[in-house]
């Protein structure tokens, strides 16, 4: 199953479903005592109190639990009703609450960090290529040049934001989400003149 798939099949997860909730619980509390990558699906199955079979019933790894959870418990409530004009409020409300729980996202960034950084690249190179959509109103921007555009926001952002989990999160989250948003709007400005020059 693809990572972008997630997001649609997670989305109509019913809210009654408290297994996988019990499940995700279960794992949180285990990253505060190990790194995630020694945590395994029996750890996590003791802890919640269920078999390993039932586990399995729901997520097809703890990768795919660890995803459920981002996606879930982090992007979904934050990034609804996006725009290009509360973006920065969006993501500085994601980081705070990543450093509410920093020792679950420190712990996860750091010892899962190929799976989260998969996903979260995906995700912001997807919202990144609908606000450069609303942007180019006059698609000036052909298509290729659209996605290469989506992606360097997309690393650029994910990469500060790794770099800031790792690094303990000391910069408030409204200060990295302040200059987030400074770069951006210089970026844009420069897609302007470019696309000035074009005229």
């Amino acid at each position: 199953m693809g990572i972008l798939l997630y997001r649609k099949s997670y989305t109509n997860m019913p809210e009654s479903n408290l297994t996988k909730k019990a499940i995700a619980l279960s794992a949180k509390e285990l990253t505060k005592e190990k790194p995630y990558d020694k945590i395994s699906i029996s750890d996590i199955a003791d802890r919640c109190g269920i078999k390993r079979q039932t586990f399995y019933y729901h997520f097809q790894d703890k990768y795919e639990l660890l995803v459920w959870i981002y996606f879930n418990e982090l992007f979904a409530p934050n990034m609804e009703d996006i725009s290009l004009e509360n973006w920065d409020e969006k993501l500085g409300a994601i980081l705070t609450q990543m450093q509410e729980e920093k020792k679950f996202y420190i712990n996860t960034i750091k010892h899962a960090e190929d799976y989260i950084i998969q996903y979260m690249l995906e995700v912001a190179e997807q919202t990144f290529e609908e606000a450069i959509d609303k942007l180019d109103e006059k698609s000036h921007l052909k298509n290729e040049e659209r996605g290469i555009f989506a992606r360097f926001f997309a690393y650029g952002i994910c990469g500060i934001i790794v770099e800031w989990a790792k690094g303990g999160m000391k910069m408030a989250p409204e200060k990295l989400a302040d200059y987030m948003r400074e770069m951006l709007e210089k970026c844009k400005q420069a897609v302007y003149i470019s696309d000035h020059d074009r005229q």
